[in-house]
């Protein structure tokens, strides 16, 4: 799966649990309820919003983690490969070079 369909399933994870937490909130406060009941029901909705930010937040960081391991070896596997042109190059100028002597000689 692309980087960009990744962010946009993250995003519309996060909006998800963002419109239940202010739809659990608004309707809790909307309602006739004793301030026992409401703070009851205001606790449990916090509750519930930390436990889901720390399942989310877990998440955000293993994909983190992912996409920083596969640009780590994408960047080392192009270090290679730059390393080896460098050193084509390098043993082509020689091989020239030794070219150019033996005919001038």
């Amino acid at each position: 799966m692309s980087e960009t369909a990744e962010t946009n399933k993250s995003g519309l994870l996060l909006g998800l649990l963002i419109g239940g937490v202010i739809g659990a909130a608004a309707s809790s406060l909307l309602t006739q309820k004793s301030g026992t009941m409401l703070r009851e029901d205001l606790s449990k909705t916090y509750k519930s919003l930390n436990e889901k930010t720390s399942q989310l937040s877990a998440v955000v960081k293993e994909k983190a983690q992912d996409v920083a391991s596969s640009i780590g070896k994408h960047a080392s596997e192009l270090s290679d490969k730059a390393n080896e042109g460098k050193q084509v190059i390098a043993d082509t100028l020689h091989d020239v070079k030794d070219d150019i002597r033996d005919k001038s000689s």
